[in-house]
């Protein structure tokens, strides 16, 4: 029975691999993409280039790319949007969480609805208008925290709802008020899922193109997922500037995940197993 075991084990490995392979394989082509030719990049093939042309390439995307602006814009958008969906669903899951009666159970299903009700762009729209955020990098990140605080607050209730009451009675006996427990005692014990928020925000910002190509009418504003598009419109043919753009704006997400994994898994796990 052990040595099925380890057998199946050892099979079940192997397919985790190839499927980890088959997963990044497009990320390779891409960047074998971005260092060969334009002759070579049209034929689509993942083949090493005949001749590396990694600086001549990328200085073009650079320089026609305009990928320090795009990095500044998405830089600023992402991180607003992650600072403000963490610090609003923090606190509001922390008040259902923590209290009982209808008003708290409104407000839970009110915020579950915002997972599965699509944004309107008209309503959307006027609204920015009326508030002067439209055409701002601002008014973006509003509607990022619109759309990501009821994810966001999903997985914040469900964490809270594991740490005892007892430390927050403890709290209380000591002197500590709500917002001061919430700081000083909760919010240290959230650090798993806060990363795990903070990740998965993080790769629906910068990866979203809809929302910025909606409501960012002026190109100064354009971060990179936008980029992509204008820069095809340049060089339609030339896909080794292309999937070289494509290259810088996937880095910064996979760079992240790669880091941040482990908090992830932490964070996912880490409710199942608190008393």
């Amino acid at each position: 029975m052990e040595r099925r075991r380890r057998r199946w084990g050892v099979i079940a490995e192997v397919c985790l691999w190839a499927m980890s392979v088959t997963i990044l394989v497009p990320y390779f082509m891409v960047l074998l993409t971005s260092v060969k030719s334009s002759k070579e990049a049209g034929l689509f093939r993942l083949t090493l280039p005949s001749e590396l042309h990694l600086l001549d390439n990328y200085r073009v995307v650079f320089e026609r790319g305009l990928v320090v602006p795009g990095f500044v814009n998405s830089i600023i958008v992402t991180a607003g949007s992650v600072l403000i969906v963490l610090i609003c669903s923090a606190l509001l899951s922390f008040y259902i969480a923590r209290t009982r009666g209808w008003i708290s159970s409104a407000l839970y299903r009110f915020f579950l609805l915002g997972m599965v009700a699509p944004i309107s762009l008209v309503t959307t729209f006027n609204v920015l208008k009326a508030l002067s955020l439209l055409n701002t990098r601002t008014g973006i990140m509003m509607i990022f925290a619109g759309i990501l605080i009821p994810f966001a607050m999903f997985i914040y209730v469900g964490f809270i709802r594991t740490i005892p009451r007892e430390m927050d009675e403890a709290a209380t006996i000591d002197g500590c008020g709500p917002y001061r427990m919430f700081a000083v005692i909760i919010f240290p014990l959230m650090k798993p899922i806060t990363f795990t928020a903070a990740i998965l925000v993080f790769m629906n910002v910068w990866n979203d193109s809809q929302i910025p190509l909606f409501f960012l009418n002026d190109n100064r504003y354009w971060t990179m997922p936008l980029n992509i598009y204008r820069f095809y419109g340049y060089f339609s043919t030339d896909w080794n500037y292309i999937f070289g753009n494509i290259f810088l704006t996937a880095l910064p997400v996979l760079v992240i995940y790669l880091f941040g994994q482990r908090f992830m898994i932490e964070g996912m796990t880490s409710g199942s197993v608190k008393g």
